[in-house]
């Protein structure tokens, strides 16, 4: 049995597998959220939204740019916990040396167990250790809400509810 759910465990390995590039994306959004808002070229369409939606270009395109900000707000959040586990495990750690191996360069834990000239097991430890670490910043940050549920069940992570 785990330490915590495999929910959040997925949810913290994707965050890590994104690390280099979801602060760039998140930035990346927001300027493209302020152009389309201000780009004065673009359809104003009919009044009056559909299904909750604002009718007015402009609500829209300031909605558009808050959702981008807090996408970012979040990034940013995700990379401070980033950085603090790379103060409690460093490259020259086990754990550091494993997490950056599969995170950072893509190899699998058969092929970090074969470099390493240890058993997969091995590897798998020290890779747990690390993505519960980082989970457990991540709920301290605010980063993952509430207590996942038993599979088939509605659960909530850090992108919201989602259904098994």
């Amino acid at each position: 049995m785990s330490l915590i759910p495999e929910a959040v465990y997925e949810a913290v390995e994707k965050k890590l597998r994104q690390r280099d590039s979801m602060t760039r994306k998140a930035e990346e959004a927001v300027t493209r959220a302020r152009a389309r808002a201000t780009d004065i070229s673009a359809p104003t369409g009919a009044g009056g939204g559909r299904g909750g939606m604002p009718g007015s270009r402009t609500e829209r395109g300031a909605l558009a740019i808050v959702r981008a900000e807090k996408r970012l707000e979040r990034a940013r959040a995700w990379e401070k916990v980033f950085r603090k586990m790379d103060e409690i495990y460093p490259e020259d750690t086990n754990e550091g040396y494993v997490a950056s191996m599969i995170y950072g360069n893509g190899l699998s834990q058969a092929e970090l167990a074969r470099i390493g000239g240890c058993s997969r097991q091995t590897v798998k430890l020290r890779q747990d250790r690390y993505v519960i670490r980082a989970a457990f910043l991540a709920a301290q940050a605010g980063l993952i809400r509430e207590e996942v549920k038993e599979r088939g069940q509605t659960h909530q992570t850090d992108r919201g509810v989602e259904e098994d």
